[in-house]
């Protein structure tokens, strides 16, 4: 069975990475795509063959045929439409983050809950081969007892006409590279921080453009968060262990054309683990749909977000 999925937005992510992936997976369809602008969203159907195009978001939520909606929204409409899309009987994988703040996803929980219809934030990069690893790894103990973790996202943003570079829209580095590390570092320690210590935030037109912060989780366990939109192109998530530290560069954004790597260190031997090119995206996808179908159960629940936004809460505070 082939589920049919309904894609809100025709914005770079959706047309770069979702939709292709989407019309990639062994058991979904992208049947249905919604955008405000009628000819980004013509093209994109084209280009991608999906056979229904909507200038109207509720037009597509009003289709009978659509049963999963992906939201490919500025970060301020995640909370509105994820809750239209739940009332109008459609289960939701939504960008991250799922809201603006705690408060917000908090309600798109309780309706999609009291709705009965699914809903997953769209962290793709926990679907990725290598991320699985590394998260086993851990869990196995190969890094000896978790001590450190460091996760970093930064590129140089120069796109004022952006939704990024507004305030209202939900802009900002925190919100937008910040929650992958928030949300990294809270997956690989296995629990949630006890301590969140704001450490260092510059920002500029009223959105913030380079933040840092130390998350404790326990007395021996702690995580620094680095995140930019001044500063060069890079990511990476390290993790050191009384035994080991484990580095996974490109730890975020590795796609489908990549192969990548995690470098082991244990005192002055290096060890490389490469792993072949996959596409998270589309891992994702399967799995949701898997769910919606279901036939498995959700890998991670939407209160995993809310996690993620509390911490995310506190630095732009």
């Amino acid at each position: 069975m082939v589920c049919n999925w309904g894609v809100l937005g025709a914005g770079f992510i959706a047309n770069r990475a979702m939709i292709p992936a989407i019309q990639q997976s062994s058991n979904a369809r992208v049947l249905a795509l919604a955008s405000r602008d009628e000819q980004r969203g013509r093209e994109a159907a084209q280009r991608y063959g999906i056979e229904r195009v909507y200038s109207d978001y509720e037009a597509l939520l009003a289709d009978p045929d659509v049963q999963v909606v992906y939201i490919a929204l500025p970060n301020s409409l995640h909370r509105e439409w994820a809750i239209r899309a739940a009332y109008a009987g459609k289960h939701v994988l939504c960008e991250k983050p799922l809201a603006l703040n705690v408060a917000e996803c908090d309600e798109i929980i309780l309706t999609c809950h009291s709705l009965k219809v699914l809903l997953m934030e769209a962290v793709m990069y926990r679907f990725h081969p290598r991320m699985q690893a590394l998260k086993q790894m851990i869990a196995m103990g190969e890094a000896g007892e978790l001590r450190f973790i460091h996760a970093a996202f930064s590129f140089p943003f120069n796109a004022p006409g952006n939704y990024r570079a507004f305030p209202q829209f939900g802009g900002g580095a925190v919100l937008d590279v910040g929650s992958y590390c928030v949300n990294a570092a809270r997956w690989l320690a296995g629990s949630e921080p006890t301590a969140i210590h704001p450490l260092f935030s510059y920002s500029h037109d009223a959105i913030d453009l380079s933040s840092s912060a130390i998350l404790e989780f326990g007395p021996h366990v702690s995580a620094h968060i680095q995140c930019s939109f001044a500063a060069a192109e890079h990511q990476v998530i390290e993790v050191v262990g009384t035994q080991a530290a484990i580095t996974a560069p490109l730890a975020i954004t590795a796609w489908r054309d990549d192969t990548t790597a995690l470098h082991i260190q244990r005192g002055a031997v290096f060890e490389q683990r490469e792993f072949a090119p996959a596409d998270p995206y589309q891992l994702m996808v399967e799995h949701f749909t898997d769910c919606v179908l279901g036939k498995a159960s959700l890998m991670y629940p939407p209160e995993d977000g809310r996690d993620t936004l509390r911490v995310l809460d506190v630095l732009r505070a």
